[in-house]
């Protein structure tokens, strides 16, 4: 019932002003008609105009939402069934709450009136008041209109008009207590014969008009926000179309580009790509898509992961993380507190392929990439693969799956020779890494070790039998008998890489000086002068 009486609120001083309007202009009426006004009809016709008030702004406001279409799925005209469904959904307050909002009117209207003392008079009042609410609810989606609302209304309004005859019984003089005292010979206004319907009107005008006021702002309003969120959808799909489109754009501009012809070469690679980095084009591919074992060429991924959070010129410190590497792996001669710089650590990961070093270059950037020091070697990998994976990403790898930081193989890990082409162009984009890379040999100055080491690559040794002029690295790998080379090579002012994988020894050398010479052949140049040594 707060509900049912709440509902009054916006309709409350309009409807003042119109019953005060209204009552000055009866009154005056009343003095011209020499009619006596009891101050109980006063205090009576307010009540009564306070409850049609409340009664039609609960029940036909505009503002309960009005459609001109009439919502006939939403009626239940099966006597009864109605009323069981009421109170299923709302309870048996519901159900009171059907008649005795009618009570007062039954017992006001003889009350004030004497001409409707006639019952039938009163029960007819009440069911056309209820018959037009159903009526018009029709055409309100958010109500529900029941039959039985009007048996109830009758039934109120019964009520009403039995209570006032309890009290005309028990109280002598109570029905000439609130009538108006007509003088006789004088005519009655028809404003005054019809007081008790203008009454219904007049309440039901301030509901009328306020109420499709308070729609229209409320139909205004949710049109606004429609179009706030048209807009804003539109905005977002506008943007979701850019962003995709700038995706599509930035995933075609890493897809690498293949010739238009490749050469027909024999080689004993079971994976091979040359790649013209100035061109951004594979001239020549071999299943350059399928899964392969990566080995120790995984370590120019870790060093890119590495330099993506770590400037060179920082310290580390090699902790019980390096007796991790298998007993048969290649190592750099690093013992449990080797102090030096990154770039030192990236000399003794990529020159001699030392898997110690790469351990301790990825744990200590799993720590750094955590914020925590004392982050355990477990959880220090873990973030140092995960934000390789993320690297991945960025790069397009579209076959990849890295799980140890120095190559050995797991379960698990794999690459392809079109990522490793990939991986191997942004290491030449990086100064650090290419000139590691590039090295004969390099002095591995520890704060507390002095080693030397030889790079693995035979291309770029002079004095090797599988010398290349011009190569400029990058990164062997191997794991039993299976081998691969990642190579780059300078030829006729460009720069090439060949990836060879699933190949032999020293068959992966010659695979390679079998690309760059198709490359030198088109060139008619075989290069320029070899590297300087570090």
């Amino acid at each position: 019932m707060a509900g049912y009486f709440g509902s009054i609120k916006p309709y409350f001083l309009i409807g003042i002003i119109v019953y005060i309007i209204y009552r000055v202009l009866l009154r005056l009426l009343y003095r011209n008609g020499r009619m006596r006004v009891p101050v109980a009809h006063e205090v009576g016709m307010a009540l009564l105009a306070w409850w049609l008030l409340t009664l039609f702004s609960a029940s036909v406001s505009p503002a309960l939402g009005f459609s001109l279409k009439p919502a006939f799925p939403g009626t239940n005209l099966i006597p009864v069934y109605g009323t069981v469904r009421m109170v299923r959904e709302s309870g048996v307050g519901a159900l009171f709450g059907a008649f005795l909002k009618y009570i007062p009117i039954g017992f006001l209207v003889p009350f004030l009136f004497r001409r409707s003392r006639n019952p039938g008079k009163v029960l007819s009042l009440c069911g056309s008041a209820a018959l037009f609410i159903e009526v018009f609810q029709l055409f309100m989606p958010s109500m529900i209109v029941r039959l039985d609302d009007i048996l109830w209304a009758l039934f109120g309004g019964f009520v009403g008009y039995f209570l006032f005859g309890l009290l005309c019984m028990n109280i002598t003089g109570i029905e000439r207590m609130a009538t108006v005292k007509r003088s006789r010979g004088r005519q009655v206004p028809a404003p005054v014969r019809l007081e008790l319907e203008l009454v219904f009107l007049l309440m039901l005008l301030p509901v009328m008009v306020q109420g499709t006021r308070l729609e229209i702002a409320r139909v205004q309003e949710v049109r606004a926000q429609e179009e706030q969120q048209a807009k804003a959808a539109a905005e977002a799909k506008k943007a979701a179309e850019e962003a995709e489109a700038k995706r599509l754009a930035e995933a075609e501009a890493k897809k690498l580009k293949e010739a238009d012809s490749m050469p027909e070469l024999s080689l004993e690679a079971g994976a091979a790509v040359l790649f013209s980095v100035d061109d951004d084009l594979i001239l020549y591919e071999k299943a350059g898509a399928d899964q392969e074992i990566p080995a120790s060429t995984t370590k120019l991924m870790t060093a890119l992961t590495v330099l993506n959070y770590c400037d060179p010129t920082e310290k580390l410190t090699a902790g019980e993380e390096i007796t991790r590497i298998s007993g048969q792996a290649s190592n750099a001669s690093l013992k449990e507190g080797t102090t030096g710089t990154v770039e030192t650590f990236l000399g003794a990961m990529l020159i001699p392929s030392g898997n110690d070093a790469a351990y301790a270059l990825a744990t200590y950037t799993g720590r750094k990439i955590l914020g925590n020091d004392s982050a355990s070697v477990d959880e220090a990998l873990q973030a140092f693969l995960d934000a390789e994976k993320d690297l991945g990403t960025e790069l397009n790898l579209e076959n990849s799956n890295f799980l140890t930081p120095d190559g050995d193989q797991a379960d698990g890990q794999y690459s392809c020779a079109r990522d490793m082409v990939r991986i191997a162009r942004e290491c030449l984009k990086n100064d650090t890494i290419k000139k590691l890379c590039g090295a004969k040999s390099y002095r591995g100055l520890f704060d507390n070790l002095d080693l030397t080491y030889k790079n693995t690559n035979e291309l770029i040794q002079p004095s090797g039998e599988y010398y290349y002029e011009g190569a400029i690295g990058m990164k062997t790998g191997s794991f039993n008998d299976v081998k691969c080379l990642v190579a780059a090579a300078e030829i006729a002012g460009k720069t090439y890489i060949a990836v060879l994988m699933q190949d032999g020894d020293p068959g992966r050398y010659k695979d390679a000086k079998i690309l760059f010479d198709y490359v030198a052949g088109d060139s008619g140049d075989t290069g320029e002068d070899t590297p300087s040594e570090e």
